[in-house]
């Protein structure tokens, strides 16, 4: 890993600037994660629509199959965002970001599984509190497929990674939560305003309040899915920032160029 690489500048960050840097990252990246998006997530969202239209299912199952599906592809994006923190865009394959995650999503699938019924025993039993249990685990994924770390060492780095960070960690876990929520809220009300209202053609997709769902919510928190993803990496990439001091070693880097000329004319 060569740091001098970084299209990022690698220095501590407050918890706003990592998630103000996230929607910027995303669109640098537009190209390869664009791409990535239509494949990993148009499936999501057909199956849904074909669940809907030709089963009929209820809201509450759909919303339960986005949730998980989220939750799992999202390691994808990761994936993606690793690579090109140091690689340019059109240097990237999407095919080689997909044979990666693939390989890892056992492991991945596993790690989700037992921190969800940890999570929800802990949420049910009320035996710690859950704003305790998840952000120690948050970076679970990343210490996975970006370190190739096992599930109890990917588990033991993250909680090193949390330590002494729990306020960072938490913030980073309510943005992470709250964001599909917020992409679902603002899509389905601008496209059911301009299709409704402008158009003059109903609902084709449905109405979330009356329903419980539609079509627009579900793009609009499919669609948040790599920008929570960023969200996270950020994060990650901030604590390896201050616990491994990148940002030091950058800095001696930059001493030791700016002193060349100077040995170099001394010679």
């Amino acid at each position: 890993m060569n740091l001098l690489a970084a299209r990022v500048v690698l220095r501590q960050r407050s918890l706003a600037d990592s998630l103000d840097l996230a929607l910027p990252l995303c669109l640098a990246n537009k190209r390869p994660l664009g791409v990535l998006s239509l494949v990993t997530l148009g499936p999501i969202a057909a199956l849904i629509a074909f669940l809907r239209i030709g089963r009929h299912w209820r809201w509450p199952a759909l919303w339960l199959i986005c949730a998980g599906a989220s939750l799992l592809i999202e390691g994808v994006f990761t994936v993606a965002l690793g690579e090109l923190l140091f690689t340019p865009p059109a240097e990237t394959r999407v095919r080689a970001f997909l044979a990666r995650f693939i390989r890892r999503l056992p492991a991945v699938t596993t790690a989700i599984v037992v921190r969800t019924i940890v999570m929800a025993a802990a949420a049910c039993l009320l035996v710690v509190p859950v704003f305790i249990v998840a952000p120690p685990t948050i970076f679970i994924p990343e210490a996975l497929l970006l370190e190739g770390a096992t599930l109890g060492k990917a588990l033991a780095r993250s909680r090193a990674l949390a330590r002494n960070r729990m306020a960072i960690c938490v913030g980073i876990w309510l943005a992470t939560l709250v964001l599909p929520a917020i992409g679902a809220l603002s899509v389905d009300l601008v496209c059911d305003s301009v299709v409704s209202l402008v158009l003059q053609l109903g609902h084709p997709a449905g109405e979330l309040f009356r329903d419980g769902g539609s079509g627009y919510a579900v793009a609009g928190a499919l669609l948040a899915v790599p920008l929570g993803a960023a969200m996270r990496f950020l994060g990650y990439v901030d604590l390896r920032t201050r616990k491994e001091g990148w940002d030091i070693q950058l800095r001696f880097v930059a001493l030791a160029d700016q002193s060349m000329p100077g040995r170099k004319r001394a010679a």
